[in-house]
């Protein structure tokens, strides 16, 4: 896979990825290609890390976090589960690391609090793309360019924030990320809405027809249940981890959901109709306000489009070629339930 040169005045030179799972995964793959740019990654699964020795993309691959930690590098981009990414931040504080840190956590209180606690230089990230499977195995170095992107600084960091911010910023606008900017707060509040609740749904009608149907049910079940229950599908750990973090607002909004279905079902059982039409329009009217989905890859092609004279290679880095080279064997990740590591990913 060849390199190519970045635009000038690249924010970071030496990147650390923890956590190679769909996202670190995909983040890795998506910034390897770029010159300039080195990539130490670490993870604990002796099958990713088989896997991303074997593509000979990175500076160095370990499966210990404090030779990770230890790492001469200038930005620790934390990819692991959200409890996890909160821990290494703890354990960073205590070796007092000079470099700065972001995340990709789905959720950003606890690692947010756990930075402030420990005293690194930190600003939360959250790259708003993702499938329902999980693993290296399932990553894409097309998955994160284009893609919202959303950046929670905390002012209580002090000065260094703003620079840290812009840094960041002009990171993930080399992959063409579209950047908004939410207070920690804003950003656990609303993904309650969007994200987390949604989970919870999806996998609760799917409980549903479990329940009332079986398997056989399944065998009739259309696109409308697939896309609905499409996110429930998802890996119940990682999503339990969010849950349990985003818990507060989760709250709110599962009473909200509780009152909307049982205001729903109270139509049902009168068997008015005209009350039922009311709430579907209204739902339905505000459910076609959300924008179309981008195109994937749309901000990246904008991006490289002003590269292209000096770097015409670089458009490459998201084509079908370079997905294909990307490709690893479907074996599945080994499950370890005897492992005893508490940084198992």
């Amino acid at each position: 896979m060849p390199k190519f040169k970045l635009p000038p005045r690249l924010p970071f030179r030496r990147m650390g990825i923890a956590g190679l799972g769909l996202i670190g995964g995909s983040l890795a793959k998506a910034f390897s290609p770029f010159d300039g740019l080195e990539i130490s990654v670490f993870d604990t699964d002796p099958h990713t890390l088989d896997e991303a020795r074997r593509i000979r993309r990175f500076r160095r691959v370990v499966s210990d976090p404090g030779e990770f930690m230890a790492m001469d590098i200038d930005l620790a981009y934390l990819c692991m589960p959200v409890h996890l990414n909160a821990l290494m931040l703890e354990e960073m504080g205590r070796l007092k690391v000079p470099y700065a840190v972001t995340d990709a956590g789905s959720t950003k209180r606890a690692a947010n609090e756990a930075a402030l606690a420990a005293g690194v230089n930190f600003c939360g990230g959250h790259p708003i793309a993702g499938k329902e499977v999980a693993g290296f195995v399932q990553s894409e170095a097309s998955l994160i360019p284009g893609c919202l992107y959303i950046l929670t600084p905390d002012p209580r960091f002090g000065p260094g924030q703003k620079e840290l911010l812009g840094r960041l910023r002009s990171l993930h606008e080399l992959l063409g990320c579209r950047i908004r900017i939410l207070s920690p707060e804003e950003h656990d509040s609303i993904y309650s809405l969007v994200s987390h609740l949604p989970y919870l749904a999806a996998s609760a009608l799917a409980g549903a027809a479990m329940e009332g149907g079986g398997g056989r049910a399944l065998e009739f079940a259309g696109t409308g249940f697939r896309d609905t229950t499409r996110v429930g599908a998802s890996p119940p750990e990682k999503w339990a981890a969010v849950v349990m973090d985003n818990a507060h607002n989760l709250s709110r909004d599962l009473e909200n959901l509780i009152g909307v279905l049982t205001r729903l079902k109270a139509s049902v059982d009168a068997r008015d109709r005209d009350g039922l039409l009311d709430m579907l329009h209204a739902f339905s009217a505000y459910r076609r306000t959300l924008p179309e989905k981008p195109v994937k890859g749309k901000g990246w092609e904008r991006m490289t489009a002003t590269a292209a004279s000096s770097s015409p290679a670089i458009s490459f880095a998201c084509s079908p070629a370079m997905s294909f080279a990307w490709k690893m064997p479907s074996a599945k990740r080994a499950r370890r339930p005897d492992r005893p590591d508490h940084w198992d990913l």
